[in-house]
């Protein structure tokens, strides 16, 4: 059984593992990351590649509680190699964390809102789980083996975290201040929350070792085209530079996306008794101070205008 109460991070290089355990660091934890860059490899970094044989990995030192935020995440890379992308998502994760569990480990697991199709909005957490992605295949496949050791874990589902490592806004921004159209999707819908906020709700889940399953994202569901409209006028520029079109008239070799990304965040909301960050507020930044994204504010002072 795991005594010590040091933090692994799986994943730490990823934008989420990398935020939460500097985080974690600053706060004084002891926490260690695995990296899959032997040259990153340190004292508070171990070397772990989940392409590689993970049955005979071990973590070097005790841990109590390990966070799982590594994966491949790229939906493209998912759909085009689906069992590669499956052995790391699927197989090397359910194997740690099989060994974890059974070394007394408090596992949290994060997953996705693409386990849905996205018919409805505001899913709730014990909902049918039917993903159209492979990605979401993925995920929903681990989440039904860890369902096998409910005493022990916890899975995280998010809607699309903004960080401003990961904002992919900034190909807009450059063209608009230049004048230059864009077209955005008309029919491709996000509800974002701030990574700092993701950072929080991890963090909760991990001191109070709250197992089930937590829902994250923002309330609503914005599409691509509006968000493009509203960047255009937060930077001073003639809306008219927007010109939507449909994801499928785009061209665009891809997966058929959920309609719906939001969330029913109800369990969030009574057990850390605060609101989600407004959409519109994650977006705003997102444009305008992308680092405001990463800054673990209070949640509280972010409200609609």
């Amino acid at each position: 059984m795991a005594l010590d109460k040091r933090i692994l991070i799986i994943g730490s290089d990823s934008l989420i593992g990398g935020s939460l355990m500097g985080s974690l660091q600053r706060a004084g934890e002891n926490v260690i990351g695995t990296t899959r860059r032997r040259s990153s490899v340190d004292k508070s970094h171990v070397y772990l590649d989940l392409s590689e044989d993970v049955e005979v990995w071990q973590c070097p030192l005790p841990v109590s509680t390990a966070i799982v935020c590594a994966g491949v995440t790229r939906l493209d890379s998912c759909r085009n190699d689906p069992l590669a992308t499956a052995s790391i998502n699927v197989k090397a994760i359910s194997i740690l964390v099989k060994h974890l569990v059974e070394d007394g480990v408090f596992m949290i697991y994060l997953s996705s809102n693409q386990v849905f199709d996205g018919k409805f909005p505001n899913r709730l957490p014990d909902d049918q789980v039917l993903p159209i992605t492979e990605y979401g295949k993925q995920k929903a496949e681990v989440e039904q083996i860890i369902s096998q050791w409910p005493g022990s874990t916890a899975i995280i589902r998010f809607s699309k975290v903004l960080g401003s490592r990961n904002n992919f806004f900034p190909g807009w921004i450059n063209a608009l201040q230049d004048n230059k159209v864009i077209h955005p999707f008309s029919d491709i819908f996000m509800s974002p929350v701030p990574l700092f906020f993701a950072i929080s709700v991890l963090n909760f889940v991990r001191v109070n070792r709250l197992m089930g399953i937590l829902q994250v994202s923002g309330e609503i569901d914005v599409s691509y085209a509006d968000i493009a409209y509203r960047g255009a006028q937060l930077l001073g520029r003639n809306s008219l530079l927007v010109q939507p079109v449909p994801f499928s008239k785009a061209g665009v070799q891809a997966e058929r996306l959920p309609r719906y990304s939001t969330l029913n965040t109800s369990r969030l909301k009574s057990i850390l008794g605060i609101e989600v960050p407004d959409v519109w507020w994650t977006i705003e930044k997102a444009f305008v101070q992308p680092g405001a994204l990463d800054e673990l504010i209070e949640a509280e002072t972010i409200k609609s205008e």
